[in-house]
């Protein structure tokens, strides 16, 4: 294997002599159309699905640094963009959002292109770029390799400025490794779950999920798969598929299936025959296509929301009222209540029901594709457009129900168009000379408060009204009195996923419903799946759930009642406070008492992070650390 500083040698070669690129010129990065990045994504849905936990983790884990994580495809295409909202703009100004492309052949040397020629992670720090105008980024990248060693994508975190050593990067560069991998064994589980799969790791480091590797073998033992790390380490050279397991370890597989069933969840010692090194191990039963899954009604309509809270039952009474009157229906709720959950109940017991559901979220879209992913377009309205153009969300959903997730979030300008479309049913695709007629029912939703964005000007206050006339608010769920219902049927439906069938104790139960969950439904199905994918036994415990979930009671985040809209604002801030400039001053105080940690100071206030992050943008304010990037930043250029 070449060293880091050979491997960018050579890329430093390939970009000037092969690619003959000109380092001092500023190339725009190439941006996919909205069309071209949605069948991007469309076709790489499940590696999305799986790879969404390790790029959430190692988000979580760099952003309070000033990094931005990136997703690509294996062509260097980002397919998921991760950043914070005070730093956002900058990264899309130097084409970090997603649809750019980060091949070698149009950046030249960097990480994400780089990894992808040599297959293998690479750090490119400051200066090591080809194009001099990323001479201030470092770039951590690492492939992410598929079950048949198949490059699927790559793994980057970056950051604006950086110290010159490039050993300030090195704890960013394992995470990204780590986080990569986990994916990539993901992805192998994934893969190989209709067979029996064996975890295995150093003795002591069995929940260490980047060191863990896997095998798969039938139910004679056959071994039929194994992990990339495992073949390129323990068993290189070896040739695995089709030896038998007690060839290799000092375990049958039927030794194996009895010790895990008779001590479920416990790491099971594992000796290498080739060389004597113990491991410990553990085993995942498979998921069979021809197994009973665990019986789970189909349910309709409002009946699958699992409401017993009289807040949501009010709500679904109210909403049954209005659902085909053309009415705009506007729904409120924290992030993650189940808002568009609710949204296909009531598309599902509506007169439209056999007709098409079409969901946006207007919050996960960049600004420069929304538009033309809302509205349409026509052939040749821009560069790179389809050949016969593209219809957009309002049209696919004429007859049938248009759901605008995160409205609060969508710009000023589109806002204008989508009260032309809502109070004349007509729309107007990008190119388009002649309005096209649409038959829509539009229901929408935010976690923001509309009222007090209309007072800052952020929110047309013409459309706020058309929005505000059937007004349904879904309660958080630590303010459910069916937590307990919603938990349960939350876990059928994962539980079914999965093909498993597994018991949850009444105390484990208990200790979920009493935790606060701030993600909500989202929150607790991540959890429940989380725990479903881990447990090797029958039987879900504490230690199957994420830490966060599990904190003692007297240390768990202790979270305000839900109340962000209309007169509710002031349960959110001090009297006084939303209604202008005491505001600054106000976060200003919370931020410097909690340090300029965002997480704590989100708390305090009682909103979200991402919240948070809005209203220091729209009050000017800039975290220390960013404020030093910035300068440092200003000084380069």
């Amino acid at each position: 294997m070449l060293s880091c500083e050979e491997r960018l040698r050579q890329s430093w070669r390939r970009s000037e002599e092969t690619y003959r690129i000109d380092p001092s010129t500023r190339a725009s990065a190439r941006v996919l159309t909205a069309s071209e990045y949605r069948e991007l994504r469309d076709r790489l849905s499940s590696f999305l699905r799986i790879a969404q936990l390790g790029v959430s983790r190692l988000h979580e884990q760099v952003r309070d640094s000033g990094y931005c994580v990136l997703l690509t495809n294996a062509q260097g295409a980002t397919v998921d963009f991760r950043g914070t909202p005070s730093l956002d703009a900058d990264f899309h100004r130097r084409g970090f959002l997603v649809g750019a492309c980060w091949s070698e052949v149009e950046e030249g040397t960097c990480g994400v292109g780089t990894a992808i020629v040599d297959r293998a992670p690479i750090l490119v720090h400051r200066e090591e770029h080809f194009r001099s105008h990323n001479s201030g980024i470092t770039c951590s990248a690492a492939p992410v390799f598929g079950p048949g060693d198949e490059l699927v994508g790559v793994l980057n975190a970056s950051a604006f400025s950086a110290p010159e050593s490039r050993n300030s990067q090195s704890v960013v560069y394992r995470l990204v490794q780590q986080n990569a991998l986990a994916i990539e064994n993901a992805l192998f589980v994934e893969a190989c779950k209709s067979a029996w799969i064996l975890s295995i790791s150093a003795p002591g480091d069995c929940w260490n999920l980047g060191e863990v590797h896997f095998l798969a073998f039938d139910d004679s033992g056959r071994i039929v798969a194994a992990s990339r790390r495992l073949r390129a380490g323990l068993f290189a050279g070896a040739s695995l598929p089709f030896r038998r397991l007690e060839d290799v370890f000092d375990q049958s597989a039927s030794a194996l299936m009895r010790r895990a069933h008779e001590r479920p969840g416990a790491p099971i010692p594992l000796r290498c025959l080739a060389n004597g090194l113990l491991f410990e191990a553990q085993l995942r039963a498979p998921v069979r296509d021809c197994m009973s899954p665990p019986t789970v009604s189909v349910k309709r309509d409002f009946d699958a929301l699992a409401a017993r809270d009289p807040q949501v039952l009010e709500c679904i009474e109210r909403v049954k009222r209005v659902v085909d009157r053309k009415l705009t229906v506007l729904l409120l709720g924290e992030t993650g209540s189940g808002k568009e959950a609710f949204a296909k109940a009531t598309h599902a017991f509506s007169q439209r029901r056999d007709k098409p559901f079409v969901a946006l979220n207007c919050a996960a879209i960049p600004e420069t594709l929304i538009e033309s992913e809302l509205f349409g377009y026509k052939e040749g309205a821009f560069t790179g457009a389809r050949t016969k153009g593209a219809k957009g969300k309002v049209q696919q959903s004429s007859g049938g129900t248009l759901f605008l997730d995160e409205i609060g979030d969508m710009p000023l300008a589109l806002q204008t168009r989508l009260l032309r479309v809502l109070a004349e049913g007509e729309v107007v695709a990008l190119g388009a000379s002649e309005p096209e007629k649409v038959d829509l029912n539009v229901i929408c939703a935010t976690h923001r408060d509309l009222a007090a964005m209309v007072r800052s000007g952020l929110f047309r206050e013409d459309l706020f009204y058309r929005l505000n006339a059937a007004v349904f608010r879904l309660p958080p769920l630590r303010e459910r009195s069916d937590r307990r219902d919603v938990i349960r049927q939350v876990l059928d439906e994962e539980m079914a996923t999965a093909g498993r069938q597994l018991q949850l104790p009444e105390p484990v139960l208990e200790r979920l419903a009493a935790y606060p969950w701030p993600g909500n439904i989202r929150e607790l199905r991540n959890a429940l799946r989380f725990a479903v994918a881990v447990c090797d036994g029958d039987v879900l415990d504490e230690a199957h759930f994420p830490e966060s979930v599990t904190l003692p009671a007297e240390i768990a985040p202790s979270l305000p009642p839900a109340a962000s809209f209309g007169p509710a604002v002031e349960a959110v801030l001090p009297a006084g406070l939303a209604e202008g400039g005491s505001e600054r001053e106000h976060m200003l105080q919370v931020l410097r008492r909690c340090h300029w940690n965002i997480s704590a100071a989100a708390e305090s206030i009682g909103v979200s992070r991402s919240t948070l992050y809005r209203r220091m943008q729209r009050q000017g304010i800039v975290a220390p650390n960013a404020a030093d990037v910035m300068a440092v930043q200003r000084t380069t250029h």
